[in-house]
């Protein structure tokens, strides 16, 4: 079998050549004429167009892709006042869980600076969320999901890792654990119940980070699980939370959940009355039935 012949590629178009009269190639003149040879400032404008036509068919196909379904478009933007009033909202949480603490030692001065770091940082979003009314439902939520599962709140870092000391002395890995946390409870079906566990969760790390530090808590230690869950409002949940009302849609529905439960209260009230006075009636006739002056009638 022959061995295969190795064309080499020309790009010099044909119409630069010499020797083309009429349409025909003369071939003598072909091999005897130099080649010719781009200049640099050819080369360039050739590598910029195809960085140019394959740069302008990449942000096409991304289109028409984000488009047509090809592939899932990426989430818009989060509003940054969103995740600014988050922050200030997880940390006003830890401000509470750290008061209702038995075990630090110095919680009345980590108190001191959270409220200047609240101050400082988030006064604004601090005030809006006192105001509104969502710190006080973000409060009574998590404080009804510590009731009805005490134990999944308690002794978190214990829980998730192998070696809590590490992690509650470390602000980097005590950030790294909260946000993972976060993520998994927020990873499919968000509601305000599974926001306000990741309070929970924040606030209770926040809380044994400071119970377990020797001597006073540093302030970036305690704020961290507040940076984890800023980071995690970039995601989804920031995205959803803006999908639903922003943080006053916590309110609304927890004022929703208000009114439904009045309406279903009612609604016992009036069923058991009903029931009540059925069993009355019928109490009455067996009774009067039984009676003998009426079987003399």
């Amino acid at each position: 079998m022959p061995a295969l012949r190795v064309r080499r590629k020309r790009s010099t178009p044909l119409s630069a050549l010499p020797g083309i009269t009429d349409g025909l190639i003369n071939l003598p003149n072909l091999r005897s004429s130099p080649t010719r040879t781009l200049s640099p400032l050819d080369r360039t404008k050739r590598r910029f167009s195809t960085m140019v036509s394959s740069a302008a068919a990449a942000a096409v196909s991304r289109r028409l892709s984000a488009t047509i379904g090809w592939c899932l478009a990426s989430p818009t933007q989060v509003k940054p006042q969103i995740v600014r009033q988050g922050r200030a909202l997880c940390l006003q949480y830890i401000k509470t869980q750290i008061r209702r603490s038995t075990l630090c030692a110095n919680k009345q001065i980590v108190m001191k600076r959270l409220q200047t770091m609240l101050e400082t940082e988030c006064g604004e979003e601090a005030v809006s969320n006192s105001e509104s009314g969502v710190l006080a439902g973000l409060r009574a939520l998590c404080a009804a999901l510590e009731r009805k599962r005490p134990e999944a709140f308690r002794h978190v870092a214990r829980q998730a890792t192998r070696a809590p000391s590490a992690m509650l002395r470390s602000e980097t890995a005590l950030a790294e654990l909260a946000l993972a946390l976060a993520r998994r409870i927020t990873r499919e079906n968000i509601t305000w119940s599974k926001i306000a566990a990741v309070y929970c969760v924040c606030g209770a790390l926040a809380r044994e980070a400071a119970e377990a530090a020797d001597g006073e808590p540093a302030l970036e230690l305690v704020s961290a699980p507040a940076a984890a869950l800023a980071d995690l409002l970039h995601e989804d949940p920031g995205s959803w939370i803006a999908s639903h009302g922003g943080w006053n849609g916590l309110v609304d529905r927890l004022r929703a959940s208000e009114r439904d439960q009045r309406s279903e209260k009612t609604l016992r009230v009036m069923v058991s009355f009903f029931v009540l006075a059925c069993l009355t009636l019928l109490l009455f006739r067996w009774v009067l039935h039984a009676h003998p002056a009426y079987n003399e009638l």
